[in-house]
């Protein structure tokens, strides 16, 4: 990943909408609030949870989920009165498709320094996701202007004005975009612009078969077939070799990328647009800043990195090698 020299270029005007274009504000002279997080194994972004008071759990903070959820195994403890009959049902939209739950209350829940009270959550009883914790909390959820993530230090913040970048970091700026919910920052992929979908709730990064096409990405067949050995046969999913793809004036060259559709692009119209799922492998190479005021999204590394990184995907069975 090799930053090139700044090229001048106008500033675009995104117009951000829904929860991130207008987040919770603190109080006056509330200080930063911070919230400790850990990758785990499976390469999850987990924070600690207290519910009502009383239970302690743990949680995948999500921008790409809509809606807070939380599992029934959970909260059976916490005094969250499970949902009956008469229960409002919300739509919760995945990656594999919709799904109506139950809504339930929950009267407080404390990630790090952060309290949030009175929400509601969907309520799931076969919550299984492998390796994850079993709730989610989207971003939504959390005020301030600002929201950061310091994958360095593991360390959520959250706090009002401008975003707070050390001089001596290498940053650049990108406008985002909020459509269905999901957070979007624009991408180019061998020369051809599309979205990048901003989802930590992912620990892999890969594209459509949309981007795939409009990028001319050719396809790897020795590790298309690698890939179905380890997830099955499937017609669905393949691996392609790319030259470059750049956020702005960060870039990665020659990786190779898994390719899939998922269902939800369908579901908010967006499966003929090119798209790029931008998940764990590649955001935490990054300190990321949404300044949710204004619409834009600031990437950095440390000054002394530039020049010397090089963004390498490899990981078994989830991440693909560069080629070479």
């Amino acid at each position: 990943m090799l930053p090139k020299r700044r090229p001048d270029r106008p500033t675009a005007a995104f117009a951000a909408a829904l929860v991130l274009a207008a987040p919770p504000a603190f109080a006056a002279g509330a200080a930063r609030t911070i919230i400790p997080f850990e990758i785990s194994e499976h390469e999850h972004m987990i924070v600690e949870l207290e519910i009502n008071d009383r239970t302690r759990t743990t949680g995948v903070v999500d921008t790409a989920a809509t809606f807070p959820m939380v599992d029934s195994r959970e909260v059976a403890g916490s005094g969250v009165l499970p949902p009956d009959a008469a229960s409002r049902r919300v739509n919760i939209l995945g990656v594999n498709g919709e799904r109506l739950y139950p809504v339930v209350q929950i009267a407080s829940i404390d990630i790090g320094s952060l309290r949030l009270g009175a929400l509601e959550a969907a309520y799931s009883e076969d919550m299984d996701v492998p390796g994850a914790a079993a709730n989610v909390l989207p971003v939504s959820a959390f005020p301030g202007d600002v929201l950061e993530f310091n994958f360095e230090d593991g360390l959520i913040s959250l706090y009002d004005g401008r975003p707070e970048n050390d001089r001596s970091r290498y940053s650049e700026t990108l406008p985002f975009t909020v459509d269905g919910g999901l957070i979007f920052i624009p991408v180019q992929i061998n020369g051809k612009t599309g979205r990048a979908l901003v989802d930590t709730g992912s620990n892999l990064s890969y594209v459509n078969s949309a981007f795939a096409r409009f990028a001319n990405m050719k396809r790897d067949e020795d590790n298309t077939r690698r890939l179905l050995g380890i997830t099955g046969d499937s017609a669905d999913l393949w691996v392609v070799d790319v030259r470059k793809i750049r956020f702005a004036d960060f870039f990665i060259e020659n990786p190779k990328l898994m390719v899939s559709d998922p269902v939800l692009l369908e579901k908010i119209g967006l499966e003929d647009e090119p798209v790029m799922v931008l998940g764990l492998d590649l955001l935490s190479r990054f300190q990321v800043q949404f300044d949710r005021r204004r619409g834009r999204v600031i990437l950095s590394v440390p000054g002394s990195l530039v020049g010397g990184i090089e963004m390498d995907l490899q990981a078994p069975a989830s991440r693909l090698p560069q080629s070479h």
